[in-house]
């Protein structure tokens, strides 16, 4: 492909994507985009390529090795992008995710490193290459809302004030990872679990705050953009893709099919004069956190 029709050519990230909900994006995307670039994002070498042939091997998609919980791996994502495929992007689609069903705090930092600071690290190095009218889709949980709901009031506060930045974000988080260091109780630095019996408590404590962390960095990052990068009419969006039932949750019953949860997804990116740094599901208005 000449340099010409490569910079025509539009470029897809999805992160998460030899399975479940990433990989029926990364499928419908390849339909829609017979003429465009699918990257399909994938921890291990040999399970994208699996996916890939899964696929039909489709000449528009190519695996892009990349572990978001690693800023290795995402630096080494962003220098194939720059040397095989143009150095420019259209749509990157932050869809990775992992749950780690106990209290420790190796739980709760891998579930922090993937869900969120994975999100935080790919958005920032991916960003400048992002062209004019690129969309950035943060994927994220109902949970989300729920945890925000059970926190203290304090935390609530400060969590939506709308001058919030993201290392003051992170630093909201830091009291969480010193309680658990330190065995004590996380309400005591105002995180509650929500209380859902189907669930363990820590599932939905350190799943369900990652993805508040998710829902607010989307919120700052949309109101910041302009000061940050050149490329213009950019929209970034969280979005829930609906409780799937995929790996992730151990294909539980009564859960909906990947693919709804990928036609939520993609919502966020095909629809146009979006509202900027909202959370959706299937394409209704959520609120990013509740009082």
């Amino acid at each position: 492909m000449s340099s010409k029709q490569q910079s025509h050519q539009r470029v897809f990230v999805v992160t998460g994507a030899n399975k479940g909900i990433g990989y029926e994006v990364v499928k419908k995307l390849s339909t829609n985009h017979p003429n465009d670039l699918i990257l399909l994002g994938s921890r291990d070498q040999k399970r994208g390529e699996e996916a890939l042939v899964q696929l039909g091997s489709p000449s528009n998609v190519k695996v892009l090795v990349l572990d978001t919980s690693s800023k290795k791996s995402i630096e080494q994502a962003k220098e194939e992008l720059q040397n095989k495929y143009g150095g420019h992007l259209d749509v990157l689609i932050n869809n990775a995710g992992i749950v780690k069903n106990d209290s420790s705090l190796k739980a709760l930092k891998d579930t922090f490193d993937t869900n969120f600071y994975g999100v935080k690290y790919m958005n920032d190095t991916m960003s400048p290459m992002l062209r004019d009218s690129g969309r950035i889709v943060n994927v994220s949980s109902g949970i989300a809302a729920m945890t925000m709901k059970e926190c203290s009031q304090d935390l609530k506060t400060k969590f939506l004030d709308p001058n919030l930045t993201d290392s003051q974000l992170e630093q909201l988080f830091a009291g969480l990872f010193k309680a658990v260091e330190e065995g004590k109780d996380p309400a005591t630095v105002g995180f509650n679990p929500v209380k859902r019996s189907a669930f363990d408590d820590y599932f939905l404590l350190y799943y369900g705050t990652s993805k508040l962390g998710v829902n607010t960095l989307t919120r700052i990052e949309a109101r910041d953009w302009e000061k940050k990068y050149s490329a213009k009419n950019v929209i970034i969006s969280a979005v829930c893709p609906g409780f799937c039932a995929t790996d992730i949750n151990g294909n539980a019953q009564g859960g909906r099919s990947a693919e709804l949860g990928a036609d939520s997804i993609l919502h966020a990116v095909y629809t146009e004069n979006l509202e900027n740094g909202q959370f959706w599901r299937d394409g209704s208005q959520l609120p990013l956190g509740s009082k």
